[in-house]
């Protein structure tokens, strides 16, 4: 399983960092652990996020 940063989630989809960390927040996803000081995330996590932000763009 390979663990994702918020910034490389970001580039997945092709949008901003900031709004890859609102979306973790809202959705209230826990880091599957930390690396150094960054916090990372299974690779679930991306179509979480990518949902949220479709959902967001349609309000």
């Amino acid at each position: 399983m390979k663990l994702l940063t918020t910034g490389e989630i970001a580039k997945q989809l092709n949008v901003d960092r900031d709004c890859v960390s609102y979306a973790l927040r809202k959705i209230a996803i826990v880091p599957s652990g930390i690396a150094g000081q960054t916090r990372v995330f299974s690779e679930s996590a991306v179509a979480l996020v990518k949902e949220f932000l479709k959902r967001k763009e349609t309000v």
